[in-house]
């Protein structure tokens, strides 16, 4: 009890920070707003950020509490929260708020799950509403800590920082403090060391695959060329980010926008020709220099984009007359830095790893790249601003105005030229490592596709039920200088596993006779097959359907034309954009920056998919979802939509292009990859074109009043979504072709197990008819509590001081708290005296009551800060009432109408599809405040009068919001509420059902497991009877060694048989 009783302090501690962080920007709304300059509707979108991504990270919550020590997943929670409240604290700018908050989503999402199933675990249906009750008191402590950590240091400022901003900063430290007590001294008693079945939860099938791809990975990181390309590929790709500002850049210097289009376009132009000629020479230096080509045509493009980037940024004049000569410099330019991706790094990572790994080393390539190159456009714009004195300046033809652009675009230039030309002298040194590892790595690759051939037709002769495990072990190859083709036939009898007889053959002593049934030989027929193996690759590719090959490659190559189109288009339209936004270059850089990094981190997720799925599609998959984003930001009005459209985007994009990157891979030899690089980037450079073109040419005309940049981003969007279903019908991918037979290879694979089982329960979880009453409910019943986040700036609008703002906030919280202890208690006393209605009954009361509250609180009480007892003690009725719901009803019946395994899974999937439309409820305040209601903001150099009566406006408006936002979900949630009146009674005692059958289950398999093993599922659902009476029918599904043959007693047969009547006659009655 000792150390239950430490583990539920610790977690009710942990829920007090996490209503403290919940808490705290909700009490500053108004200063965040004065600060980050922004309206309700902003404010608002902030917590819709934090909550949409809160909702998406259930599901995870519910599988790391599911498999992992729920203590050690709320303490992981705790840190991620902390680290989100400390970037809130640092935070200057809109943008930055709303990035941090999503981060926040993500610590609270799979903290939640783990505290309530932890509670419902440690108590019975007698006390568990007073758990909760207590839960949601200590809750609403942290939530007094927040709002008066954050309302009564608001106005005040320590050590010259924001008092706001301290508030964040020691909720942030104290929520560390607490992550590390939680993480030492809680325990999850289902991973105690007495409970053996944490245990045999480590060796689910879901961990087999996690291994298999971690290892994959971790030998593509081994190999030496890998690690060299991706050195000189995170300095040189942060270059090439840089040029998404040359539109700006010749914009400022004074060109039209038809010729800084052209202009563009010429530099696109002598990309592409240069991708294609680097591809095709790369390709025929490599048959005369086959240890060296390659690497030599890399450190030539690279040395070259130096002195080439300079005469372009820094030695042609700012002057527009000048469009000749900065065409053929940018021509030029173009044309000969672009030969590194086609002629040595995609070839080479073809080369140095077996074909089933190339999807993921292009994946890791990509992720480990733009890590560091997503940071160079916002990069270019701190250096333009904050060193070479950029100036952000409206659009006017005003010649001291034009002459700012002329200064903005010299700073421009200089920081361009500083993020070009110091990554790419990098990447050229860093090249020539690649002469010493390259030919080793390539040999290498080459004895291991030897190995591998040879081992899948001593697989095919052999009988089906002997198995080989093929794993290629780099750092044991290096260890043992297996450098050569003859040194590396010891793999035969180091890497493989095989059954008794195939040890025997493979064994060092081994003769052709030693097994007649084998016809092969492994010793000099394998080294004699060598050669004619690697050298025939181009007959093999001939073999194949070359129809559906072409038009798989042409289709794909539309994708990449149209991934690049976008790409391409909102940097050329930066300007218009900006001015659009009225944002300066640092956040149009974010832009680039945010989209990059949600696009690295999603690399991962790329290359699982293009390794399990048709890559097909997979890559139109990727061109719907970067086509919802262009439509996205083709509506967007504001910063944080784009921003986050443009996250969006970077998942369509991160999946789509290792993708791309192996289907031209396996399409190829060493002797054409390069050309076929090259047309990858050809194609791909007229996408660039295309969006370069649509966007800069349509940016300063309006179609039907829409500008034209944002025509641009829809026709993008439009053409996307037609190459995405040309991709998905007509492109085939090889490896999932018929004769392949692709699946076979994937059937046997643990981690499907997995998905299946987890969907199972969910499915299971879905179908209980009082979950979906709750949800129902609870979409609509959590929206009014989202909406409560504007109440203190509501108060502080009526003229409350932030002292008394804060003790009427309080007030309302200490009832809250108070009402949750109660409703808990009243849940459980009624629950005993009416244990079919009485949990349902309080929860009408309490959401019944909410209306007519809020309707004095917000619409009677006068606007006068004078009346603030009345108010306060409106405020103290109201947060005593309407508390009772969760702690008296939603949680306790949540732990009774399912299994103990799956509370967690309940708890997640609740919270997930409840806040899917509660997270809209701040800004649907903020819009309605707005544009209903008419709240204005007040104007700058306001007379304190104004700025008083302005006040007051604002807050009956904000009040009129508030209630329509409590008053019209309340009365919805109230009536669903009358549902589970019929639904529960019968959905717990199906819940009793299935726990008495896993007892029984588990009792039977227990005397079994001395001599065998498996395992078991129980699964319960409503069919219809005969007579049209609803009858519950239990499905129990053994797998494992033996499945159901371990019953092999006449006895335990039917004793599983009379127990499974039992339960069907329960059923029935």
């Amino acid at each position: 009890m000792k150390s239950e009783t430490v583990t539920l302090v610790l977690v009710n501690l942990a829920g007090i920070m996490e209503s403290a962080d919940e808490a705290l920007l909700p009490a500053v709304y108004k200063e965040v707003g004065e600060a980050l300059h922004t309206d309700p509707t902003g404010l608002g979108s902030l917590t819709l950020f934090r909550s949409v991504v809160q909702s998406s990270c259930y599901p995870l919550a519910a599988y790391l509490a599911m498999r992992h020590n729920r203590a050690h997943v709320i303490a992981l929670g705790a840190f991620l929260w902390a680290a989100a409240t400390f970037l809130v604290a640092i935070s200057s700018t809109f943008f930055q708020v709303a990035v941090s908050r999503g981060l926040n989503g993500i610590g609270l999402a799979i903290v939640i799950p783990a505290i309530q199933s932890l509670v419902a675990d440690s108590t019975d249906e007698s006390n568990r509403g007073l758990a909760f009750g207590w839960l949601q008191l200590t809750g609403n402590l942290g939530s007094i800590i927040g709002g008066l950590c954050a309302v009564l240091l608001a106005s005040t400022s320590v050590m010259g920082i924001s008092g706001w901003r301290f508030s964040f900063h020691l909720v942030g430290i104290i929520s560390v403090a607490v992550g590390i007590l939680v993480r030492l001294c809680a325990n999850d008693p289902h991973f105690s060391d007495s409970n053996s079945s944490a245990r045999n939860r480590v060796h689910k099938p879901f961990w087999s695959d996690v291994k298999d791809l971690i290892n994959e990975a971790k030998s593509v990181i081994r190999i030496p060329s890998f690690q060299v390309i991706v050195a000189q590929g995170v300095s040189g790709s942060f270059a090439g980010a840089a040029w998404a500002f040359t539109p700006m850049w010749l914009e400022l210097v004074g060109f039209s926008h038809e010729k800084t289009a052209f202009l563009r376009t010429i530099q696109v132009i002598g990309v592409s020709l240069g991708g294609l000629f680097g591809g095709w020479m790369g390709d025929i230096i490599a048959k005369r220099l086959p240890n060296s080509g390659r690497p030599i045509m890399s450190q030539i493009t690279t040395g070259v984009a130096i002195p080439l980037t300079a005469v372009l940024l820094l030695v042609l004049p700012d002057d527009p007359s000048t469009a000749f000569l900065h065409g053929l410099v940018l021509f030029i330019t173009g044309f000969c830095t672009s030969w590194a991706a086609p002629a040595t790094n995609n070839p080479i990572f073809a080369e140095i790893v077996p074909e089933k790994s190339r999807t993921s080393i292009y994946a890791l390539d990509s992720s480990f790249e733009s890590m560091l190159a997503s940071f160079a456009p916002a990069v270019v714009g701190i250096l333009a601003q904050h060193v070479f004195g950029y100036k952000p300046n409206r659009k006017s033809s005003n010649p001291v105005e034009i002459g700012t652009e002329k200064e903005n675009a010299a700073s421009l230039a200089k920081a361009l030229y500083l993020t070009m030309s110091i990554p790419t002298a990098i990447c050229c040194f860093i090249y020539s490592f690649l002469h010493c590892t390259y030919p080793r790595d390539r040999e290498r690759a080459r004895m291991d596709a030897l190995i591998v051939s040879e081992m899948h037709k001593l697989d095919a002769y052999d009988s089906p039920s002997s198995g080989v495990d093929i794993d290629i072990d780099y750092e044991w190859q290096e260890r043992h200088g297996l450098n050569d083709i003859d040194n590396k036939l010891s793999l035969l009898f180091h890497q493989q596993t095989f059954t008794n007889q195939e040890e025997q053959c493979l064994g060092p002593s081994y003769t052709h006779t030693d097994c007649p049934s084998q016809p092969w030989r492994v010793d000099q027929e394998v080294n004699n097959r060598g050669t004619d193996l690697i050298g025939n690759t181009g007959q093999k590719t001939e073999a194949l359907k070359m129809k559906s090959e072409t038009l798989t490659l042409v289709l794909v190559n539309l994708a990449g034309i149209m991934e690049r189109a976008d790409e391409s288009l909102l940097p050329g339209v930066y300007k218009e954009v900006g001015a659009a936004l009225h944002t300066d270059p640092t956040g149009l850089g974010s832009l680039t920056l945010f989209r990059s990094i949600v696009q690295s981190s999603c690399y991962p997720l790329a290359a699982y998919l293009a390794v399990r799925h048709n890559r097909a599609h997979v890559i139109a998959l990727g061109a719907f979802l970067w086509a919802a984003a262009t439509f996205l930001v083709a509506i967007s009005s504001t910063f944080f939509q784009v921003a986050v459209s443009r996250g969006l985007n970077g998942i369509g994009l991160a999946i789509v292009t290792p993708a791309i990157q192996s289907l031209v891979a396996d399409s190829t030899d060493d002797g054409n990859r390069g050309v076929a690089f090259g047309w990858l980037q050809l194609t791909a450079s007229f996408g660039s074109i295309i969006g370069g073109l649509c966007s800069v040419l349509i940016a300063p005309t309006s179609f039907m009043g829409i500008p034209g940049w944002r025509i641009s981003f829809l026709l993008v969007g439009l053409v996307s979504v037609v190459v995405g279903i040309l991709v998905r019908l007509f492109a085939n991918d090889p490896n999932f072709s018929e004769t392949d037979r692709a699946e076979d290879r994937f059937q046997d694979k643990s981690f499907w197990s997995e998905v299946k089982y987890l969907t199972k329960e969910a499915k299971s979880v879905l179908r209980i008819p009082s979950f979906q009453i709750i949800v129902a409910q609870g979409v609509s019943g959590s929206f009014p509590w989202s909406a409560l986040s504007f109440a203190t700036m509501w108060l502080e609008l009526i003229g409350f001081s932030h002292k008394t703002t804060a003790f009427l906030w309080t007030l309302f919280i200490i009832a809250a708290s108070l009402g949750g202890l109660f409703g808990g208690k009243m849940g459980d006393l009624l629950s005993k005296r009416l244990p079919n209605s009485g949990r349902i009954i309080l929860s009408q009361i309490s959401s019944g009551s909410a209306i007519p509250l809020a309707a004095i609180l917000l619409l009677v009480l006068p606007d006068d800060p004078s009346t603030a007892f009345m108010h306060g003690l409106v405020l103290f009725i109201m947060g005593l009432i309407i508390s009772w719901n969760a702690p008296a009803t939603n949680n306790p019946i949540f732990a009774e109408i399912v299994p103990e395994k799956s509370r967690t899974s309940i708890y997640a999937l609740d919270r997930s599809f409840e806040t899917i439309l509660a997270s809209f409820a701040p800004p649907v305040v903020g819009i309605l405040a707005q544009h209903v209601y008419g709240y204005k903001p007040v104007p700058k150099g306001s007379s304190n009068s104004v700025e008083i009566e302005t006040d007051r406006e604002n807050a009956a408006s904000l009040a009129k919001a508030l209630y329509t936002a409590i008053g019209v979900p309340m009365a919805i949630c109230c009536f669903i509420y009358s549902f589970l009146y019929c639904s529960y009674p019968r959905d717990r005692e199906r819940a009793r059902m299935q726990t008495l059958i896993e007892s029984e289950m588990q009792q039977l398999e227990e005397d079994n497991s001395s001599s065998r093993g498996g395992y078991f599922e129980v699964h319960v659902s409503e069919t219809k009877g005969p007579n049209g009476n609803e009858r519950s029918e239990i499905n129990v599904d053994f797998g494992g060694e033996n499945s159901l043959d371990h019953l092999d007693d006449n006895n335990d047969k039917k004793y599983l048989l009379s127990h499974q009547l039992t339960f069907s006659n329960m059923g029935e009655s």
